[in-house]
């Protein structure tokens, strides 16, 4: 039985607005930040997250995920990359070159 489209999405909040990922971008980014220490508390907030709301991810956080997708997407093509992570990684760029930390 197909899982419904809807149970079939997480939603990343940016500052630009919510990023859609298909469950199998989903599950592909996080194969991709498994071995990342940083990267603990991301994979957690994926795990914890319903699909009633967004993942909550704090701003060291963000910037750890902005930096796993440049890495992965030296690696590949724009194109090869899973659908909606080249989208969450330029609203995550956005955001952090708008509201840069206090100094």
């Amino acid at each position: 039985m197909a899982v419904p489209e809807r149970l079939d999405r997480v939603a990343i909040e940016t500052s630009r607005g919510t990023i859609e990922l298909p469950w199998n971008s989903r599950d592909r980014l996080l194969h991709e930040i498994r071995h990342l220490d940083d990267a603990a508390a991301i994979r957690t907030a994926f795990a914890a997250v319903g699909v009633s709301r967004p993942v909550p991810l704090s701003r060291p956080d963000k910037k750890v995920l902005l930096e796993a997708i440049n890495e992965w997407s030296r690696s590949v093509t724009v194109e090869q990359l899973p659908r909606g992570v080249w989208e969450l990684r330029c609203a995550l760029a956005d955001e952090l070159h708008d509201d840069p930390e206090p100094s």
